[in-house]
């Protein structure tokens, strides 16, 4: 059966392949040019009632559009980590699962013994919308230094990136549409929603939000100051001077609204450095009422009485943002590609032209001799995701965004098996881990009630050219501390400890959901057989709900500048399908980031810990200290492997995206019509969320596509 045709194939429905995707549907909507996306995992949606969707009719829609759809695990209990793992969870015969999680190596007997650990097990998403299904909603933009590194080719003025980082920063707040014509018709993209009433048109989302109160409305009261680099304020608590941690609420009232962790992460932050403050969430929430400053203003999600009313999702501070928000008040990004390729309950599809495959696994790129390429997929059945068969399309462009660990693996194919042959020598290196890396603290002073709110309320940012956050004022050191809330149903998997948690590090995760009912169920039941005697006089444990059960414990995330020198290559037989090494044939862990992130856990717990218990420190259960052959670092930020440089000496793509074709010479050494736009491009670490970085750039690299398109496509 001859392949068919369309004018531009997009590998990947994450940030990358949204960005250009909508962007390229936009710009060529009044033409015949299609748009293919292909997409390996299923749609996500809620399972319950929201102020949008009342009748859950979202799912009935894409069922009956022919569309394989599944909903978020909705208990907030232990059963629903049975939920998540057994059916969530991707693995063989289950791979329609949403999360993937690989612990890279050669897994061994059961993939428990005779293994090798690379030392980096790196979880990713498998849906329509890629990493925004599972990632904490963090928009931030890394300081400019970052960009002073040689290994950066770009060539953009500070306008112009400036201009990027806006235009991506109203894509994740409102919707790629609504920027693209932002930028059109004003030259300003970002619309800050507490200055101006309203939202802008085409908007599907409600705006970047700082959560930090109980619950929305609530006005924060919060100090401020301006943000160099954004055009947003940086938000942050009121500190009373001189006055402990744990009597600032005595000392300043007007953070009782605030939600727990939020204020005793941004109170110790302040102990240990000056830049910190809230998030920017890509979350849509109510705007407070301002009730001291007499504004009164109306919720940004209902307009003026008198207007079309048109109410749009919020944050109910559920604590699930990583396991699927049930409210749909996180921007994800099926939120912008269903109603683009499909249409929605009450509309028609935006663009005919554009199609969305999903169940589609990429297996190589073959560059065509006549020009264009053909992409070799596998299609999965829709009923038994483990059947595929083996499908082609050709395209005159193709862009691969299929995020780090994914494009990866399909370039090194095609290299690999000759379908592109002239790929630079430089594919697989530069990856990095751009220093993931999670603790808890176990017994905290105060309540921190990890269950509540969104996953991520704040930040601190470490070793930065600014006075007060560390010794190394270069940035070679930068870091960002962010608090991290655990989603009810995990509860009572982290309140078992530390060491049920180390079983991930270990590589067993195909036993963890056993020990975790052997744990749960045989506590449970003494529990039980117990209580009727004691609970009369002593409330047992049994009762105590998930918020209870973690009320004590804090967790921080970590990311910083690692030295970004991992070198991928694919696996052999018994191995993962890829294997990571550094090339300073150093382990992971050993990467002096590490050891910068500890130190200032280790001051931030100083601050957090409880007083009875002086010698309290964050630990991280994923490195294991015992046998140094199970020790892991857990990377949920993968990038680079396909790095952006000047030449294909140095690198796999330009600036733009384009893939070099180490063959040739000229202005245009490269394969035509052949780009690269996700997280995979990165040639360094960043020391933040990588989301809005990824954007920015995947935005410009749509506008060159554009730019070529008259003679590419």
């Amino acid at each position: 059966m001859p392949a068919s045709h369309k004018n531009v194939v997009i590998i990947g429905s994450g940030f990358g392949g949204s960005m250009t995707g909508l962007s390229l549907a936009r710009a060529f909507k009044d033409s015949a040019k299609t748009i293919l996306m292909l997409e390996r995992g299923t749609w996500w949606t809620t399972p319950v009632s929201t102020v949008q969707d009342k009748e859950v009719a979202n799912y009935k829609f894409l069922a009956d559009k022919g569309q394989p759809v599944q909903y978020w695990s909705s208990l907030n209990h232990f059963r629903g980590f049975i939920d998540i793992f057994t059916r969530c969870y991707r693995r063989p015969k289950n791979e329609d699962g949403l999360y993937d999680l690989t612990q890279l190596g050669k897994p061994g007997f059961l993939g428990l013994f005779g293994g090798e650990n690379d030392g980096v097990s790196i979880l990713r998403a498998c849906g329509v919308g890629g990493g925004s299904l599972v990632y904490s909603n963090i928009t931030i933009r890394p300081p400019n230094f970052i960009f002073n590194d040689s290994r950066w080719p770009l060539t953009w003025t500070e306008t112009e990136r400036h201009h990027y980082y806006e235009l991506a920063r109203h894509a994740i707040a409102y919707g790629v549409l609504s920027a693209r014509d932002a930028a059109e018709d004003h030259n300003m993209p970002y619309v800050d929603k507490d200055d101006k009433a309203g939202l802008p048109p085409k908007a599907v989302n409600t705006g970047l939000s700082n959560i930090v109160t109980r619950t929305a409305r609530l006005e924060p009261h919060w100090d401020s100051r301006a943000n160099p680099d954004s055009s947003r304020e940086a938000r942050f608590i009121h500190i009373h001077p001189n006055t402990p941690p744990d009597q600032q609420l005595d000392k300043v009232p007007l953070t009782r609204h605030w939600l727990d962790r939020a204020r005793a992460f941004q109170v110790a932050m302040s102990r240990v450095t000056s830049d910190f403050g809230a998030v920017d969430l890509a979350i849509n929430d109510l705007t407070p009422e301002n009730t001291l400053s007499g504004k009164g203003l109306p919720p940004i999600n209902y307009p003026p009485v008198g207007e079309k009313l048109d109410p749009k999702n919020y944050c109910e501070r559920q604590g699930r943002c990583n396991v699927g928000c049930l409210p749909g008040a996180r921007h994800t990004l099926n939120k912008q590609l269903m109603p683009a390729v499909l249409g929605t309950p009450k509309a028609n599809p935006l663009f005919p032209h554009m199609e969305l495959k999903t169940l589609t696994e990429v297996d190589v790129i073959r560059a065509l001799p006549e020009g264009g390429y053909e992409v070799q997929y596998f299609q999965r059945n829709q009923k038994d995701p483990s059947k595929k068969t083996a499908e082609t399309v050709t395209a005159d462009v193709v862009i691969v965004a299929a995020g780090c660990v994914g494009t990866n693996e399909i370039m090194l194919r095609s290299k690999t098996r000759g379908t592109l042959p002239n790929l630079s020598d430089k594919l697989g290196f530069g990856f990095s881990t751009n220093g993931d890396y999670i603790a808890f603290l176990e017994k905290t002073r105060e309540h921190v009630s990890l269950t509540r709110g969104p996953v991520t309320t704040s930040y601190g940012h470490f070793n930065t050219d600014q006075p007060g956050t560390g010794g190394d004022m270069t940035g070679e050191r930068f870091h960002t501390l962010e608090d991290q809330g655990i989603p009810p149903a995990l509860a009572a998997l982290v309140g078992e400890g530390v060491p049920l948690i180390r079983s991930f590090g270990k590589g067993w995760q195909k036993l963890l959901v056993l020990e975790a009912i052997l744990r749960w169920g045989w506590k449970r039941l003494k529990q039980l057989i117990s209580a009727p005697f004691t609970n009369s006089t002593e409330r047992a444990d049994v009762f105590r709900s998930e918020d209870e059960i973690l009320a004590r414990m804090m967790c921080v995330v970590g990311i910083g500048r690692d030295a970004a020198v991992g070198q991928f290559r694919l696996g052999a037989a018994g191995e993962t399908s890829l294997r990571v090494k550094r090339t300073d044939k150093k382990e992971f862990w050993e990467d002096p980031i590490v050891a910068e992130i500890e130190k200032s856990l280790s001051r931030v717990a100083e601050v957090m810990r409880d007083p009875s218990d002086p010698n309290a420190q964050f630990q991280n259960p994923f490195l294991n200290d015992g046998i140094k052959a199970l020790k892991s670092i857990t990377v949920s930020h993968p990038l680079g492997g396909c790095g952006m440089a000047k030449n294909a000496s140095d690198g796999v793509v330009d600036e733009y995206g384009h893939v070099f074709d180490k063959s040739k010479s000229g202005e245009r050494p490269y394969y035509e019509g052949l780009y690269i736009a996700d997280a995979s491009f990165i040639p360094t670490a960043l020391g933040v969320n990588p989301s809005l970085t990824i954007s920015a750039l995947s935005l410009r690299v749509a506008d060159k596509i554009i730019e070529d398109s008259a003679a590419s496509i």
